[in-house]
């Protein structure tokens, strides 16, 4: 029997029926897929992997279900691509790599970038030909964002950028960086900052990959001297860069929790195998907890299925994701320490090493912990100083 597409996506009502066909086609293609989901050890080959399923899931409709038409994809919502999320982790994918940027940087195209820019980016990104970073952080503006100092200048039809940024996550990997820089005056903090789409192999563009405490290069620092980036790939308003870089930190802060969530249960799946009786406690716990991020990240799903903003409720998504993703790899250190501890051979050993050191700077990135409990206290709640 031929395997089956994505079907009718109109209607986000028959989710289970998509799903269904989904499994299915898993099933069908078992032999093509199951390569493209074993764990490996190497970052590269796992880069690589993630590419080729990409372009699978691409070639055969689920990787283009729940993205818009003028973005290259098929309809439907997020609700379906996170469908797809949820069935590769039950069939055994430890995650995405360089694509989790996918669902915080290609919603922002698609809401603030040209048309135009759109439909010749977009489409290389959902088939894993191309894959993005993101440039916020710089030496001296890590969270305090309004105080970058990489700036471009116009001259022309292009932009002239001049600056760096650090702590850009797949960069070693990335052909495009979602860049945050100054088109204002320093005075005017925020309200002075553009983003802006720039071409890596762009000459004056250096790209220096930073070993992790892992073993992985999953981050770097990157040089922009004299990088002309045509006009047309702004993503946004001159000036009105912070407005979009809120609605990509909401999409980091809130539906990532969709994804992550998956990956943890992927792993204290892998960690039940070794527990004692006695950690019946600790298990518990943390299941409670995943069960609270699966439902925030649910929650989130629908309202920016139904086009709705998602707000100052992300904060208190990350809070739940980080303070989740952390008692998990503690639960598994507390079960098996070697797992977390000694080198391993084994790829799922040294893949569970790599997560768990990951796990000490999770209240870091995307905003620090602080900072979303002041969001949470101030938006959510309504405290004021004082």
């Amino acid at each position: 029997m031929a395997a089956r597409g994505p079907g009718d996506l109109s209607q986000d009502g028959d989710l289970a029926g998509f799903a269904a066909r989904f499994r299915d086609w898993l099933t069908e293609e078992s032999a093509v897929v199951a390569p493209l989901l074993a764990e490996h050890s190497d970052y590269d080959l796992r880069v690589d992997n993630a590419r080729a399923l990409r372009r699978l899931l691409c070639e055969h409709g689920w990787g283009l279900a729940g993205w818009p038409e003028e973005a290259g994809g098929l309809g439907g919502s997020i609700l379906h691509r996170s469908v797809v999320t949820e069935e590769l982790f039950r069939a055994g994918w430890s995650g995405p790599t360089v694509f989790e940027h996918l669902e915080i940087i290609a919603p922002t195209l698609v809401r603030f970038a040209e048309t135009e820019f759109v439909r010749s980016v977009v489409p290389s990104f959902l088939d894993g030909s191309r894959s993005w970073s993101q440039g916020f952080s710089e030496p001296e503006a890590g969270s305090d964002l309004a105080s970058l100092r990489t700036r471009a200048v116009r001259d022309g039809d292009d932009f002239v950028v001049n600056g760096g940024k650090i702590w850009t996550t797949w960069s070693k990997w990335a052909h495009w960086c979602l860049a945050l820089v100054r088109t204002g005056t320093a005075e005017e903090r925020h309200r002075g900052l553009t983003m802006i789409a720039i071409d890596l192999s762009s000459p004056g563009v250096e790209v220096h990959p930073i070993r992790q405490a892992n073993g992985t290069d999953e981050l770097a620092q990157v040089h922009f001297t004299d990088v002309r980036v045509p006009a047309a790939q702004l993503v946004g308003e001159v000036g009105g860069g912070w407005n979009v870089a809120l609605y990509l930190l909401a999409r980091e802060r809130g539906t990532l929790s969709w994804l992550r969530h998956c990956a943890f249960r992927h792993w204290l799946t892998a960690g039940t195998e070794v527990m004692a009786e006695d950690s019946d406690r600790q298990l518990g716990a943390v299941v409670l907890q995943l069960a609270g991020v699966r439902a925030a990240a649910a929650r989130l799903l629908s309202r920016a299925a139904d086009g709705a903003e998602l707000g100052p409720e992300a904060a208190f998504n990350k809070l739940l994701m980080t303070r989740t993703e952390q008692s998990l790899f503690d639960l598994l250190r507390e079960v098996d320490g070697v797992r977390v501890a000694l080198p391993a051979d084994s790829p799922a050993e040294v893949l569970q090493q790599q997560e768990y050191l990951f796990s000490r700077i999770v209240t870091i990135y995307g905003g620090s912990q602080q900072m979303q409990l002041t969001t949470v206290a101030r938006h959510v709640l309504g405290l004021r100083d004082g």
